[in-house]
C-alpha cells in the first residue's frame, strides 16, 4: 500500500514537470514567432536603405533646387524679421543663379556659346548687385563754419580730384575692352556671312554691317580722345594749370543712349534678316551666337555710359558745392579786413577751374559721340529703306 503511494507522488511529480516543460516551451515559441518577425522586419529595412538610390541629371537637379529655392523665398519673404527679407533677396539671386546655370547647360555642346552665356549671365547679376549711386547735397554752413571747411578744403579737393582721375582711367579702361570686345564679335560675324556668300540679299546684311564697323570705329576714335585729354589735364594738374570753362548741360550723355540703343535696333535688323534668307538652322545658330555677343558688349557699354553720367553729376555737385562755399567767403571778406586766407582761396579756385575743365571735356567728347550718332542713323536708315525696297 506504501509503495502504490509512493509511486503515485512520482507520477505526479513527473507530470508537474511535464507540464512545466510544455508551458515553458509555448512561452519560448511565441517569444520566437515574435523575434522571428522583428528580425524580418529589420532585414527589409536594411535591404532598402542599402538599395541604390535611382540617379538623377544635373538638369532636373537644377530644377528641383529652383522650386526648393522658390519655397524658401516665400517663406522668408512672408516673415516680419528684417534678415528674413534680406534673406529673400538674396534667395532671389541664387534663383537666378540657378536658371543661368540652367540655361548655360543646355550648350554645353558649344563651347563659345556655353562660356558666352556664363559671361552674360554673370555680368547681368553683377548689375543687379551694383549699388546705386549717392548724391550730394549741398549743406549751408555758418561764417565760423565755413572759415573753417577753408582751412581743410585744399587737401580735400586733391583727394577728390585724385579719385575722379582714377575713376576715369578705369571706366576708359573698360570702355576699351567692351569695344575691342564689340570689333571681335563683329568680326567673326562677317566671316560667317562671307563664308555663305551665295545666299541671295546677303549684300544688304554686309552693307549694314560694314556701317556697324565704322559706327564701332568712330567710338574708338572718340574713346582715345577722351583719354588723351584725361592724361593733358593730369598733367595740367600736376603744374597747377586750368582755365575757366563753363559746364555743358548733361542732356547731352542722350546722344551716346540714343547710338547705343540704335547699335541694339540693328542688331534686331540683322537677326531678323538672317532668319528670312538663312532658313538653316544651324547656320542661323551660328550667327544667333555672335549677334547675341554684340548684343551683350552693347549692354556693358551702356552700363559704362551710365557710370559716365553718374560721375559727371557727381563732379557737377561738387562744383556747386565749392562755389557755395566760395561765395560765403568772399561775403565774409567783404565785410572783414583781408584775411591770411586768400591764397587758399585761390587755391580752392583753381581746383574749381580744374574739375570744370574735367566736366567740359568729358561733355565734348560726349557731343562728338552725338553728331556721330546722327550720321550714322541716316546712314542706317537709308540702309533699311533699300532692303524694304
Amino acid at each position: 500500500m506504501d509503495d502504490m503511494q509512493v509511486g503515485f507522488l512520482a507520477f505526479l511529480g513527473v507530470l508537474e514537470l511535464a507540464m512545466l516543460a510544455i508551458a515553458a516551451s509555448v512561452v519560448f515559441l511565441l517569444r520566437s514567432n515574435r523575434l522571428s518577425r522583428k528580425v524580418s522586419a529589420l532585414e527589409k529595412k536594411l535591404e532598402q536603405s542599402t538599395e541604390v538610390p535611382e540617379a538623377i541629371g544635373f538638369d532636373q537637379y537644377l530644377r528641383d533646387e529652383i522650386l526648393r529655392n522658390e519655397a524658401l523665398t516665400e517663406q522668408a519673404a512672408a516673415a516680419e524679421d528684417e534678415s528674413e527679407k534680406k534673406a529673400a533677396e538674396l534667395l532671389k539671386f541664387r534663383k537666378r543663379f540657378l536658371e543661368i546655370e540652367l540655361e548655360a547647360h543646355a550648350l554645353e555642346d558649344n563651347p563659345v556659346a556655353y562660356q558666352d552665356k556664363i559671361a552674360a549671365g554673370m555680368c547681368e547679376l553683377v548689375e543687379i548687385m551694383r549699388p546705386e549711386a549717392e548724391t550730394v547735397e549741398t549743406v549751408v554752413e555758418t561764417d565760423s563754419d565755413a572759415a573753417v571747411e577753408l582751412e581743410e578744403a585744399p587737401d580735400d579737393d586733391v583727394d577728390d580730384d585724385r579719385k575722379t582721375i582714377d575713376t576715369s582711367d578705369a571706366e576708359m579702361n573698360h570702355l576699351k575692352d567692351v569695344i575691342n570686345n564689340q570689333q571681335d564679335a563683329m568680326a567673326a560675324l562677317r566671316a560667317q556671312l562671307e563664308a555663305h556668300g551665295e545666299i541671295e540679299g546677303i549684300d544688304g546684311i554686309l552693307k549694314q554691317l560694314e556701317d556697324f564697323e565704322k559706327q564701332s570705329a568712330e567710338l574708338e576714335r572718340c574713346l582715345l580722345m577722351l583719354e588723351t585729354e584725361n592724361e593733358r589735364l593730369k598733367a595740367s594738374q600736376g603744374t597747377g594749370e586750368a582755365t575757366k570753362i563753363e559746364p555743358s548741360d548733361p542732356a547731352q550723355l542722350t546722344g551716346l543712349r540714343n547710338m547705343v540703343g540704335n547699335q541694339q535696333d540693328t542688331i534686331g535688323g540683322l537677326r531678323k534678316l538672317i532668319n528670312e534668307l538663312m532658313p538653316e538652322a544651324d547656320k542661323a545658330g551660328e550667327l544667333e551666337d555672335t549677334l547675341d555677343s554684340i548684343q551683350r558688349n552693347n549692354k556693358e557699354l551702356s552700363g559704362c555710359v551710365s557710370v559716365l553720367e553718374d560721375e559727371n553729376n557727381m563732379l557737377r555737385n561738387e562744383l556747386k558745392q565749392i562755389e557755395t562755399q566760395l561765395e560765403e567767403a568772399d561775403a565774409a571778406q567783404a565785410e572783414k579786413t583781408p584775411t591770411p586766407h586768400s591764397e587758399q582761396i585761390e587755391e580752392m579756385e583753381i581746383k574749381v577751374q580744374e574739375l570744370e575743365a574735367l566736366v567740359e571735356f568729358k561733355d565734348a567728347t560726349i557731343e562728338e559721340l552725338e553728331k556721330q550718332y546722327h550720321t550714322l542713323e541716316v546712314k542706317y536708315r537709308e540702309a533699311t529703306g533699300e532692303q524694304g525696297a
